[in-house]
């Protein structure tokens, strides 16, 4: 009955992975995390452990203590980059130390036989989250899609480097006809239904490509299915 674990490691987008509704009084929303948990039922526990507002600078100080207390971790999302690449202010990270910073992690995870997968930042819609982060714009705290993908590119390459699966969100979200892309945010950053949707599709053709043994249709179902389990039992640890 020990279930392997698949960590779900990043910022608020990895925080808020299991909400539903993530617009108050709307109709409920696909949800990255609850995908997940049903693919993987009897097959691989999901450990979501997400922090919002946290950058890849306060987030190495948070993983060793996660691979130290949480056993049985065999696959890991690294997803940090949207604070990172804000231009100024407290969550902003320099590109060079930001690298560093997720290549340490990765690092970590191999060092606890964890397969990492690198996820990289989306797209922002300026319009609608600077004008609900008036004080923050005001102070020169900007997100743009150019350092977006000078960020989502750097991940890549390293990813390359490592040899290990990159998902570039960047790219997905830029396929989308025009303007739609603005469709996969809700404040102008954070994901909606439709985003994750795409998060969770990429997310899956990575582990199918890289980690084929961690695919969701290549795991062991545990125990007996119950139109198999004999009267008395007894067959169900079979």
């Amino acid at each position: 009955m020990e279930y392997k674990k698949f960590l779900l490691f990043g910022d608020s987008i990895t925080e808020f992975a299991f909400n539903t509704r993530p617009i108050e009084d709307d109709k409920d929303q696909y949800a990255l995390g609850a995908a997940l948990v049903n693919e993987y039922t009897r097959k691989m526990d999901i450990l979501q452990r997400g922090f919002k507002g946290y950058t890849s600078r306060w987030a190495l100080k948070v993983l060793p203590k996660i691979l130290h207390n949480e056993s049985n971790i065999v696959m890991a999302t690294i997803f940090f980059g949207a604070n990172d690449a804000c231009s100024a202010g407290p969550q902003c990270v320099p590109l060079s130390e930001f690298v560093d910073n997720i290549g340490q992690m990765v690092s970590a995870m191999k060092a606890h036989h964890v397969l990492p997968i690198i996820v990289g930042p989306g797209l922002v819609d300026r319009e609608k989250w600077e004008k609900a982060k008036v004080d923050e714009t005001a102070l020169g705290y900007l997100r743009t899609n150019e350092n977006f993908t000078v960020y989502s590119d750097a991940l890549a390459k390293l990813a390359d480097d490592e040899k290990i699966p990159f998902v570039n969100l960047n790219k997905a979200f830029r396929e989308m006809d025009g303007d739609a892309w603005k469709n996969l945010l809700t404040d102008g950053l954070h994901f909606s239904g439709e985003g994750y949707k795409i998060f969770h599709d990429k997310l899956i053709e990575a582990i199918e490509a890289h980690y084929p043994q961690y695919h969701p249709e290549n795991m062991e179902y545990k125990l007996t299915d119950w139109r198999d389990v004999l009267d008395d039992g007894s067959n169900i640890m079979s």
